[in-house]
């Protein structure tokens, strides 16, 4: 029950409400929060594809479902007030995957560089517990996603990236996310969708995780991502 009033409140704030204080009892443990977020999603409408990521190539990669509506083409333009800005590297689903089948880079037939915009629902989210922020949809706010290329074989331990803030570089590196392997995501997703009985669909957009950290844009900036030999992904957020 007390689950089920975290995600009435947390799609409320969605919706534009008021946000869920930090101080809100956070969900027993992952499992819980994951049940949020698919009650959350419910009432948000049809699942695009989903967020993944490790704090380390031995953590267990934590995962969310990204709303198709809030996956957005580049140039996109912003109101309001999110701000955090994350280059990522996205794929796309070749196929349908059943529950419980292992995910695998033959899954995927087209590479793409993504911006995450981070947005939370949580007032005072830096004091937040992580098992709350993990039911807010890993404070996924939008997926700014540029133009897709053939997948190919990659060395996702030393893929290259570049985020620019109004012309200026504001993050540059080099093999920096921080789960390490390709693998390991798809292993974490694998897991955590059969522990829930739920299937990929062919088209569906998986983004990896930050390659620059999450970085604060002032109103009116540009952002302009890279990631070498793969393209580019640009927004703007209003002033």
């Amino acid at each position: 029950m007390a689950d089920s009033r975290l995600a009435t409140l947390l799609l409320d704030a969605w919706k534009g409400g008021a946000p869920v204080p930090a101080s809100t009892a956070p969900p027993a443990d992952a499992a819980a929060a994951y049940a949020v977020q698919s009650a959350m999603l419910d009432g948000i409408g049809l699942r695009g594809g989903w967020k993944v990521g490790a704090a380390s190539p031995s953590a267990t990669p934590l995962s969310a479902p990204l709303p198709a509506g809030c996956l957005l083409p580049s140039g996109t333009v912003f109101p309001g007030a999110m701000r955090g800005v994350e280059l990522e590297l996205a794929l796309r689903l070749s196929r349908d995957v059943p529950a419980g089948e292992a995910l695998r880079r033959s899954d995927f037939d087209a590479m793409l560089p993504a911006i995450e915009v981070v947005e939370t629902r949580l007032a005072g989210w830096e004091r937040a517990p992580a098992l709350l922020k993990l039911a807010d949809l890993q404070t996924h706010g939008a997926l700014v996603l540029g133009e897709p290329i053939p997948m190919r074989d990659l060395d996702f331990s030393a893929l290259e990236a570049e985020l620019r803030l109004d012309g200026e570089v504001v993050a540059a590196t080099r093999g920096a996310n921080t789960a390490g392997s390709l693998e390991w995501l798809l292993h974490g997703l694998s897991r955590r969708l059969a522990a829930r009985g739920e299937a990929l669909r062919q088209g569906e957009i998986l983004t990896t995780g930050s390659l620059t950290g999450m970085l604060f844009a002032a109103p009116g900036a540009r952002a302009l991502g890279r990631l070498a030999g793969i393209g580019e992904v640009a927004l703007r957020f209003e002033g």
